[in-house]
């Protein structure tokens, strides 16, 4: 069961998925991929703050349960509401990261990454028409709120948000009983230092 976002005049329809849809997917996806995807569903980046993240692994601090994204130029999108900000992480998140810097696993191009994303995501039978790697940051938003509601100030100021963005284009409902229950393992422990 996808459910997608509600569209906003003019954009793209983004999905969000349960966690089960995105385990699916992540068994479609090698070694590497798998890596790159689970760190970007759980730190709730873009692709572009990824890049620049696992070039500076200074901004982690796992002992804050963090990481620190500085304001860089160019980085990000243009209307983005937080140019810095502190992105919190679970355990599982803070596993990721590490993941990542002891690979040394690098990101690829955002076009690179969607295709790959999309492919995986049709090799797991799912309808790709509202697959792409900006579900990943979508899905997690959603999953937090879901488990997290009255942190909603702290999970969209995390994601570079104001809690309007965020509940304007990030934000589903009506998920199943087992679905949160599953949400609640991926998250546990997000926020605390």
């Amino acid at each position: 069961m996808i459910v997608p976002l509600s569209i906003n005049y003019g954009k793209r329809v983004v999905a969000v998925l349960s966690p089960k849809e995105w385990v699916a997917i992540k068994k479609e996806l090698n070694d590497d991929y798998k890596m790159r995807f689970e760190f970007l569903l759980q730190t709730c980046m873009r692709i572009s703050e990824a890049m620049y993240i696992s070039e500076h692994p200074e901004c982690f601090r796992e002992e804050n349960a963090a990481i620190f994204l500085p304001r860089v130029e160019g980085m990000g999108k243009l209307r983005c509401k937080e140019k810095s900000r502190q992105i919190m992480l679970s355990p599982d998140g803070i596993a990721a990261v590490k993941a990542l810097y002891n690979s040394g696993v690098k990101f690829k191009a955002y076009q690179n990454m969607e295709q790959v994303f999309k492919r995986a995501a049709k090799d797991a039978d799912f309808d790709i028409k509202y697959i792409t790697t900006k579900c990943l940051r979508k899905t997690m938003v959603s999953w937090l709120m879901a488990c997290y509601p009255e942190q909603q100030e702290k999970i969209a100021f995390s994601a570079g948000h104001d809690y309007n963005t965020m509940r304007q284009h990030y934000l589903t409902f009506g998920w199943r009983k087992e679905d949160v229950a599953d949400m609640r393992v991926y998250t546990k422990g997000w926020g605390e230092s």
